[in-house]
């Protein structure tokens, strides 16, 4: 009767060892949508890069809804890049938008506003980089 109970004991505890490891893995996988921005709309994304640059970069008035503008654009582009799955196309395609998008944004920045840009964008490869690390 006591090895029966023990066994009974154990696989309760294996069942819920596994249910546990399982629901944390689907969670897991649920916040890895959106790029590991805990699932940010392409709005949300352009919003807050946005925001960012325009205390960054102290954005007119005028140049705000520009660069609102190419920020959206570019942000639900990338959502298609993010469904690619060949890594080295998604990451090819995904450059290539970067491109596009830098070159529209020399057009609405100045030339100080723009190199400041850039090198945020370094600091911001850089530092995600070391976060891999």
């Amino acid at each position: 009767m006591k090895n029966s109970l023990r066994m009974s004991v154990r696989f309760t505890g294996i069942i819920v060892a596994l249910i546990a490891m399982f629901s944390m893995t689907a969670m897991a996988q649920q916040g890895q949508k959106g790029g590991g921005r805990g699932g940010a709309t392409p709005e949300e994304r352009a919003n807050r890069q946005t925001e960012m640059m325009k205390d960054k970069l102290s954005l007119t008035a005028a140049q705000e809804p520009k660069v609102s503008a190419i920020n959206l654009k570019y942000a639900k582009k990338m959502e298609d890049v993010r469904a690619i799955a060949d890594t080295a196309a998604r990451r090819k395609t995904a450059l290539k938008l970067n491109d596009q998008k830098n070159g529209e944004l020399k057009v609405v920045l100045t030339a100080d506003q723009y190199k400041s840009y850039l090198k945020q964008v370094e600091e911001m490869k850089a530092h995600r980089h070391e976060m891999q690390r």
